[in-house]
């Protein structure tokens, strides 16, 4: 049989009977409840209060909390929240940078969870530490990749990303319809014609051959080689490679999605390309950069684009071989497989004696050993 226990108030309330209507001495009354007498004397003076206090239990919470955050700051940052769905460093540090003094991360965190505008995080330790990695200039490496998809318009849509490393400014976000090679690099070659070139572009597997046995070049590492561009990789399912960029797709589905138009593509692309300009390169605060914008970090890049679309050139002395509709060459009655990316293209190929290289245009591309030839064998 479980045991009954009394409820407080009611304790509380039978004590406050012995002393009053019974006139029990307050100390044995305390004995008999096993309370202080200090305890017995706050019960007694909230009964015979005017009006009488109730006796259940009272917050703890001061009844004056001088450095208490101001109203009006508090509705600002709520408004900030709820305008730009940014975190409390983010709001923090635009508060600041427009002159308003402003509490601690930790303060505008509660203030936000006070207000029903975010839920307090559950942290769980990292079972290994993160590795980060970051250019030292603007321009030394861009990323690119598509996101999505997205329905807007009763079709499906993959947004397509270009970002750089250093400064985290975001060059486009160019709404497509199709996730092939061509269409991604026109969408750079605009961005190209804007902004400059970098010195390199990390893409992921999709646009390249690293799933390939060998490894060779693909039609979009083809076309960044000619305008010297550096194409790079990350390994296969290893997205963290493209950590930043990653990130970025993050802050567009919590920041962005929820707010931009879907009744149209070009009322879509209007509203992304006046979050990109307007908020995420101007006026959002990045962690990763101080808490300052990407613009601070950027400058654009002194390699101009071509107007058009650059001869591959090569030494005068050079040996060239023309890539079959197979993706290979024959060399010395050696076949060697050049890719799927270069048909119809003329590549260098360097013997060395030890080994063979084969180049498109200034990059080297694939290394065999005399040990690996094998002829009339494609290899």
């Amino acid at each position: 049989m479980p045991w009954e226990v009394a409820p407080v108030l009611e304790l509380r309330l039978a004590f406050v009977h012995q002393v009053v209507s019974l006139n029990v001495p307050l100390a044995r009354a305390c004995r008999q409840f096993n309370i202080s007498r200090k305890t017995g004397y706050k019960w007694l003076a909230r009964y015979r209060s005017l009006p009488p206090l109730p006796l259940t239990d009272r917050s703890r919470r001061p009844q004056r909390s001088p450095r208490k955050t101001a109203g009006a700051l508090e509705q600002k940052i709520v408004s900030v929240r709820k305008r730009y769905r940014w975190g409390p460093r983010k709001i923090r540090a635009l508060l600041i940078r427009q002159g308003l003094a402003m509490p601690s991360v930790r303060t505008v965190a509660n203030i936000l969870v006070r207000n029903g505008c975010i839920i307090p995080p559950t942290s769980e330790p990292q079972s290994q530490p993160l590795q980060f990695f970051e250019r030292a200039q603007p321009n030394q490496l861009w990323q690119c990749d598509h996101k999505g998809p997205l329905e807007v318009a009763r079709q499906k849509i993959h947004p397509f990303t270009v970002l750089d490393d250093h400064s985290r400014f975001l060059f486009t976000i160019r709404a497509c319809t199709e996730l092939t090679m061509r269409t991604a690099f026109n969408v750079l070659w605009d961005v190209f014609g804007e902004f400059g070139l970098p010195e390199s572009l990390l893409a992921d597997n999709a646009f390249g051959t690293n799933f390939s046995v060998p490894k060779t070049l693909s039609w979009f590492d083809a076309q960044l080689i000619r305008l010297g561009i550096n194409p790079v990789h990350g390994r296969p399912y290893h997205p963290q490679t493209q950590g930043k960029i990653e990130r970025l797709h993050g802050t567009l589905q919590r920041e962005l999605w929820p707010l931009v138009r879907r009744d149209s593509i070009a009322n879509f692309q209007r509203d992304v390309n006046h979050w990109r300009a307007h908020v995420y390169n101007t006026l959002r605060p990045h962690e990763a950069l101080g808490d300052v914008p990407p613009v601070t970090r950027f400058r654009l890049s002194s390699r101009q684009r071509p107007p058009r679309m650059p001869p591959v050139d090569y030494p005068p002395d050079a040996v060239l071989r023309k890539v079959s509709r197979a993706g290979d060459i024959s060399f010395n009655s050696f076949r060697i497989l050049a890719g799927a990316g270069l048909v119809g293209e003329f590549v260098r190929v360097q013997d060395r004696g030890h080994e063979i290289a084969l180049f498109y245009s200034w990059k080297q591309f694939r290394v065999l050993a005399a040990s690996q030839l094998q002829r009339h064998n494609l290899c």
